[in-house]
This record gives C-alpha cells, sequence and structure tokens, in this order.
C-alpha cells in the first residue's frame, strides 16, 4: 500500500511553511553540482543494493538500483529536512536526510518509483501521487530527475552530469559492503561499468575493482584492514586501504603494495581533505555538508583518528604476516614528515608508525628477515653488504642483539625519502666506508677467511681513498694502509708497507722459493683480487733487494731476543748483500747502505779475540795501523772479521756499508763553547765540536817507548790525520753558531786538534817529542814534512823564508 502522501504533504507544509524560498538554499551546500550522484549510492548502499544503473538523457537521468523497496518512513525520510530514517545508524552513510536534496541543483520535481511508492516531490519537501512505472528486474526502485531547474539549462545538466559518470573510477566501489556493480550510459553513446569483488584473504580483505569505459579498462586490487569501533553504544568500523600492484619477474609474478599518490580521506566515498599518506583511510567522520572539509578538532574525529592509528599500527604485523612487508609497502607510510606538521591532523599516525618500526621486527633487511629499526644498518655503498653480511657485520660491531642490514636499494638516488626517514626520524645508524674501514681490526681480520679476502680486496680496487698513499707531510693516507688488511700465506696478517710507508710487509707469491712472506695465493688467483694488490696497493713478487731488506737484515736484528744467526749463514749473506750492491739502482743500494748502518749483522773482533755481530758504523777494517792505533783498546774497539771469501772483495764495498779505515771523528753531546770561542749573542747559541775516537789513548801510549817507536807512532798519527784531511778540508774544525741582529757562524779548533796542538808527539831533529805549537818546520824530521796544509793545521812555526807562504795558507784555511 502507497504511503499518504497528502497527508505528508499537508504535514510538511505546518512544518516549513507555505512558501519554500527559504527551502532553495537546501539545494546549494554543495560546490559540486554533481554531488548528488554520490547521495544516490549512498542512499542504494543502504537500501542494501548490489547494483545501481545510471541512465542519462538529454532531458534527464534515470537511476535504478535493486535496493529494498521504499517504505512510508523513506518517503518521509527524503521529503524532511533532517529527518530520516538513518539519524541513529552510524552504520548507514546517508545519515542526513538533508543530502538528497543535492538533486535539487538539477531538477525541481523528482519521482520515486520503488515498491507500491509511486510519487514526485515538489517545492523539496511536497510528495504527490503521480502514474505508477513498471520497474522490470532486477530493479526494485527508480529515480526520475528531469532537467528542469530554473538554475540550470538542460543541455549544461547532461554535460556536467556526463562528466562526472564518465570520471567515476573503480575506486568508487572500494568501501561499500553492498554494492558490486555501478553501470553507466547516456544519449551519446558513452557507457562504461564498475565491478567489485571481494575474498578474505588471512586477516584482510581482498579487494578488485574492474572498470570499463569507452573501451578503456582500470583495473585495481586493494587490501583492506578494518577495525570495529564503538560510538555510543554502536558498532561501527574504520577502515584502511593499500594499493596491490603485481609485475612478472623472473617469469614470477609479483605482487607488492605500493604508494597512491592522491589519498584523500574517505566517508565512504572521497572527501576534499587530503591526507597526504601512501594509503586510504576511510571512517565514519563527521564532515561538512559539502564534504569539502573534515574538522580536525571535533571530538569523534579526533577519537576516529586515535583508533585509525591502533588499526595502522595492527596493519603492520598482518601485512607482515602477508608476507608483503616491501621497501614499496615503507613507502606508503608517512615517511615524509614535513607533510605532516607535528599536531596536525593525522600526526598519531605519524608517530604510532615511528614508533612501531623502531621498536618490532617490521623493517625487511637485505637477507630476507625483519629488523627491528633499533638493530637496523644502513649500508652506503652497495658492495659493502657483499663484504659484511649479517655475521661478520656483527663481529665487527657488537651489539646487545643481533644487527642486520637494510636492503642494499635504500640509496639516495633510488629511494632518496624512505633513506632519510630511516636515518633522520628512526635514528638508523649507517655504516660508510670509513666507518668500516676505522672499525676494522686484528682480531676482525684473524678470524677471516682467504675467501672473505678476495670479497675484500674487490671492493677496495674501488675504495682509493681507504688505503692511498701519504700526499703530504703529516698526512698518514688512507685508514687501512695503517692495519693489518694483509693475509699471509701462513694465515698471520701485516700491515701493507712497514713505517717507512714504502718498503712492502708482504709480496706476491713468486715463481721460485722465497723466505719473504707472501700473500695467500689462494688469494692471489682472483683476478680482481690480485688487481689490487698489484695495480692499486704496489706489491710485486720478491727480487734480491727485498730478500735483503725484509728477511736477511731483520733477522740480525737482537733487539727481538732472536738468537744469533750461525756463520755459516751470515757468509751466505754477505754474498747475497754483495751480489745486490753491484745488481741494484743507485737508489735501492742507498737504501740497504741506510737499513744496514743500524743492524748487527757483520762478523766483528776485539783485540781480546771476542767475536760479536756488530754494525758496520761500530766497527773498523783490521789494517796493521789500525791495530797498532787501538793496542791499548782491546776490547772496545772492533775490527772486520776476516770473511776469506774466495774472490777478493774491494774495500769500497765494506767502506759503502760503513765500516771504517780511519779512526772516526766522533761529534761530542751537548758541547759546550769555549770562552776565548764566545762572541756576544742574543741567542740561539749552539756549538758542534769533535773528538777523535781513541786519540788520548793513542798520544798516551807515545810517551811509553824509546824514541824509535815513539817516532813510527807518531808517523802513524800523522799518516792518519793526513788521510783524514786529505778526505774533509773541515776535518779539524768545530763549528759556532749565534745569533745577533742575523746568524752568525764561524769556524774554530775542535777539541781533538787542541788536544794535538798541546801535546808531546810530534818527534824532532834533536831526538825528543814536542808538541806542535813549540816548534818550527826546521825542527820538523823529513815525514813530517811533507804535508804543509797539516803543518799550519797544528800551528807549526814557518822559518822566515815560509812566513810569506804561511800567511797566505792561513788566510786560506781561515
Amino acid at each position: 500500500m502507497p504511503s499518504n502522501y497528502q497527508k505528508i504533504r499537508e504535514e510538511n507544509i505546518r512544518e516549513y511553511g507555505e512558501g519554500t524560498d527559504h527551502l532553495e538554499l537546501l539545494g546549494r551546500p554543495y560546490t559540486d553540482r554533481t554531488h548528488f550522484i554520490f547521495e544516490l549510492l549512498q542512499n542504494a548502499e543502504d537500501a542494501g543494493a548490489k547494483k545501481i544503473l545510471f541512465n542519462l538523457f538529454e532531458n534527464k537521468l534515470e537511476v535504478l538500483h535493486n535496493g529494498y523497496p521504499f517504505n512510508e518512513a523513506d518517503v518521509k525520510g527524503v521529503c524532511g529536512v533532517g529527518k530520516t530514517t538513518k539519524s541513529e545508524d552510524l552504520t548507514q552513510i546517508g545519515k542526513i536526510g538533508i543530502g538528497f536534496k543535492s538533486v535539487y541543483a538539477h531538477t525541481s520535481t523528482p519521482e520515486i518509483h520503488s515498491g507500491d511508492e509511486h510519487f514526485k516531490i515538489e517545492n523539496f519537501v511536497r510528495p504527490s501521487k503521480i502514474e505508477a512505472r513498471i520497474i522490470t528486474d532486477p530493479w526494485t526502485t527508480l529515480f526520475v530527475f528531469p532537467f528542469n531547474s530554473e538554475k540550470i539549462l538542460p543541455q549544461d545538466s547532461f554535460r556536467v552530469i556526463e562528466d562526472r559518470l564518465i570520471n567515476l573510477t573503480a575506486r568508487t566501489l572500494l568501501f561499500l559492503r553492498n554494492i558490486k556493480e555501478i553501470e553507466y550510459s547516456t544519449e551519446n553513446l558513452t557507457d562504461g561499468i564498475y565491478l567489485r569483488e571481494e575474498n578474505e584473504r588471512g586477516p584482510a580483505r581482498h579487494i578488485s575493482v574492474i572498470g570499463e569505459k569507452n573501451d578503456q579498462t582500470e583495473d585495481e586490487e586493494w587490501l583492506i584492514f578494518d577495525r570495529e569501533v564503538s560510538i555510543n553504544n554502536e558498532n561501527v568500523r574504520v577502515e584502511i586501504s593499500f594499493l596491490i600492484k603485481k609485475e612478472n619477474k623472473d617469469e614470477k609474478e609479483i605482487e607488492q603494495i605500493v604508494k597512491i599518490n592522491e589519498s584523500p580521506l574517505v566517508v565512504y566515498f572521497p572527501t576534499e581533505k587530503e591526507t597526504s599518506l601512501g594509503f586510504l583511510v576511510q571512517g565514519p567522520f563527521k564532515t561538512t555538508l559539502a564534504r569539502d572539509n573534515v574538522p580536525k578538532d571535533d571530538e569523534l574525529n579526533s577519537f576516529l583518528i586515535d583508533e585509525i592509528s591502533e588499526l595502522v599500527r595492527d596493519s603492520l604485523f598482518k601485512v607482515k604476516e602477508l608476507q608483503l612487508i616491501t621497501l614499496s609497502f615503507l613507502e606508503t607510510l608517512p615517511i615524509r614528515t614535513d607533510d605532516f606538521p607535528e599536531h596536525g591532523m593525522f600526526d598519531p599516525i605519524v608517530k604510532i608508525v615511528q614508533e612501531t618500526l623502531l621498536n618490532e621486527e617490521l623493517l625487511p633487511t637485505d637477507n630476507g628477515n625483519f629488523v627491528s629499526g633499533d638493530y637496523a644498518r644502513l649500508v652506503r655503498g652497495q658492495k659493502l653488504i657483499e663484504v659484511l653480511n649479517k655475521k661478520q657485520l656483527n663481529e665487527l660491531f657488537p651489539s646487545p642483539n643481533m644487527l642486520n642490514w637494510l636492503p642494499r636499494e635504500i640509496t639516495h638516488d633510488r629511494r632518496r625519502c624512505l633513506r632519510n626517514y630511516l636515518a633522520n626520524e628512526l635514528n638508523v645508524k649507517e655504516i660508510t666506508p670509513e666507518i668500516f674501514a676505522r672499525a676494522v681490526n686484528i682480531d676482525f681480520l684473524s678470524i677471516q677467511k682467504d675467501e672473505w679476502f678476495i670479497q675484500f680486496y674487490q671492493y677496495l680496487n674501488d675504495q682509493e681513498a681507504l688505503w692511498r698513499k701519504p700526499r703530504w707531510r703529516f698526512d698518514s693516507g688512507g685508514i687501512l694502509r695503517q692495519k693489518k688488511i694483509i693475509r699471509l700465506s701462513d694465515g698471520n696478517q701485516v700491515t701493507p708497507f712497514k713505517d717507512d710507508g714504502d718498503t712492502p710487509n708482504a709480496f706476491l707469491p713468486p715463481s721460485g722459493p722465497t723466505t719473504l712472506p707472501i700473500v695467500s695465493p689462494v688469494i692471489c688467483e682472483d683476478k680482481e683480487a690480485y688487481r689490487f694488490l698489484t695495480d692499486k696497493l704496489g706489491l710485486s713478487e720478491p727480487d734480491i733487494f727485498d730478500e735483503i731488506i725484509n728477511f736477511i737484515l731483520p733477522r740480525y736484528d737482537l733487539k727481538n731476543g732472536e738468537e744469533y744467526v750461525p756463520e755459516k749463514d751470515n757468509f751466505s749473506d754477505i754474498k747475497t748483500i754483495i751480489n745486490a750492491m753491484e745488481s741494484v739502482s743507485v737508489d735501492r743500494r742507498k737504501k740497504i747502505i741506510q737499513k744496514a748502518g743500524g743492524i748487527k749483522f757483520l762478523r766483528a773482533i776485539n783485540q781480546s779475540g771476542e767475536k760479536l755481530y756488530k754494525e758496520p758504523t761500530k766497527i773498523y777494517l783490521k789494517t796493521p795501523e789500525l791495530v797498532l792505533y787501538f793496542s791499548d783498546h782491546k776490547e772496545d774497539v772492533w775490527f772486520l772479521e776476516d770473511y776469506n771469501f774466495p774472490d777478493e772483495i774491494d774495500y769500497d764495498f765494506w767502506l759503502d756499508l760503513g765500516v771504517a779505515k780511519l779512526p772516526r771523528r766522533l761529534e761530542i753531546h751537548n758541547a759546550k763553547p769555549r770562552q776565548e770561542d764566545k762572541e756576544y749573542s742574543t741567542g740561539n747559541q749552539k756549538f758542534s765540536d769533535f773528538e777523535l775516537d781513541g786519540l788520548g789513548s793513542f798520544l798516551n801510549s807515545i810517551d811509553d817507548n824509546n824514541f824509535e817507536q815513539q817516532k813510527e807512532s807518531a808517523c802513524l798519527l800523522w799518516s792518519i790525520l793526513r788521510d783524514h784531511l786529505s778526505k774533509n778540508s773541515n776535518f779539524f774544525k768545530a763549528k759556532y753558531e749565534w745569533f745577533y741582529y742575523t746568524k752568525k757562524c764561524k769556524k774554530v779548533d775542535s777539541s781533538f786538534l787542541l788536544q794535538l796542538k798541546e801535546s808531546r808527539w810530534i818527534p824532532t831533529n834533536d831526538g825528543s817529542l814536542k808538541a806542535p805549537i813549540e816548534i818550527t818546520n826546521n825542527d820538523l824530521i823529513d815525514t813530517f814534512s811533507d804535508s804543509e796544509e797539516l803543518i799550519i793545521h797544528h800551528g807549526i812555526k814557518f822559518n822566515q823564508n815560509k812566513e810569506r807562504l804561511f800567511s797566505e795558507m792561513q788566510s786560506i784555511l781561515g
């Protein structure tokens, strides 16, 4: 039985008045003149319809659905203002009866045919009976909207409604529970259909929505998670929905959750409120009538956002359960903090996501597991993960819980926004090549296998900053240059070079036997690892120079507590050094001499018969002259032992090494300038003075002999001094430096020259020993007359015939 339209009409006239001008405002709250389409969809959804059809004609729009037929309460609802059967039912979309009034933007007399009800509405609130229309299956309800509004021309109504229908998307169906099909057609021969299919998928609902219009197809799949919420003792649901994309990869279909570009807040249908989230949020929020705003400070809306925050948190675990947590999924979350101001409407969602990712194992790792933000690590440079797997990462960076790499695809270039979020908001630490290099230590290196070092060296090929040479005086070079990164064949670790930065500590495997430390042959079999060791680091196969510098000489370094090298081995070592000095470059020859000067590797003997290994710079050649000269030094003067080489060795070899054939001139440490040598100085005084090794004892020994023996000893000393002077014109001189306005310097007699001048050791023609300063050149025996330069240095006076020559030579000698 149809409703009593006359009675409803009369009641509404009494309620709203005879005039209707004030009711015209009911059709104007919407800036979008086609908003009524969504109101009709709401009506059909609330009526339990499965299908809805829009037929657009030039002069009208007809809408059919197969929901529950109208009853009297529904008639009163669409004819009233704020009166609806759904006013207390929050589970239904059309909570406010005024929503239907949006149809008056295009019509002044909407018609409704549903069940026994056939009526039209005039003046917004006045129903009247009209001729019934037959509605064929499967439809139960028909709305007819003639384009008879005085505010818009029919052709304009047709155009804007057609545009709306065409621009509907399959997402329109996403959050509906009843309607599974939306269809439309127009007299312009445009048509379209939207379908929704729903399936349970574990803890979520899997929604497929398909749209076809004008031979174009859209197809989307969504995961919806919901949460039951109680409002005024009535249960409603809040929902979030993630878009799923599928793609073929390696002949396998892969699905993943992806970010959507636009994410308006949904109140069953999209509002104009943008969330900036990468997924959709839906709930029974309070909106303005035009659905263009959702008040942030509304108590209900704040409550719903808090509930949605908990839903988002729960969904993270459910997505993990569905094996859909990927980097793409993380990018759907609120990771662009600039889009979410503090205390903004969606700030609770931002904070709960951050807290959950930080503390729960929800971040995907590079090896397919999951880790919390606290124990996640970002990598700078994808190849570093190949060098430090999870096990090695934790060996190098110990932690209370196991650390794990985040996927190597998280780079500044490919996923900058996600990387910034992880680093800045979750405080995930980044391991850079430099941090890795600084952390590397011997404990870590010693437990790695040769295969790891192959990967390590491959990685270092492109990391010159970590192992580069020093570039300036106080630059130590790359961090790893001072660390024991070279794996030897015996399993030990050494630094690439010694402290001088040039001498290698290890060598590449040679073709023949060697006693030198070599890099593990297994590592050198890899081309890229070998390239690092040779082309980049500069290691090479050992040669004779390397044998001497790195093996032969170091094993004589008794500071290490080693035993003496057997004589037969020492004999062989000396022969090797001899051969090398003849064959290597001048630069390498100098390096051998420099290295050998401070090492006790030459066999030496003193005049008591004791034998020791000594440094070349502490040894004399064992000549009859030096044996006599040092005759009073039985224990503290050492001579080179006779090696009895079958081939005679040039003395220059021993001299080059630092062995001396004359008594050494030794510098006196902390020497003070003599009073007679001092000049007025304002500071920076320095005095370099010398003594002659063994001179004091030798001069004393001369007095103990008869004159012939004395003469022989004195001639020996004279010969020694003459040889020294021939090699060094400043042999007898000390140097005094001071500062007075400018830096000044002068040469003075050395201490040993003063000793020579004042001691009685010069044999004279009268058969006695005299001090040089006591005689003239006429007093000298013939042997001492052969070097006028020596005579002058010793202060021996010349006779008158040689005074002019003496004066000239004094001026030359300064």
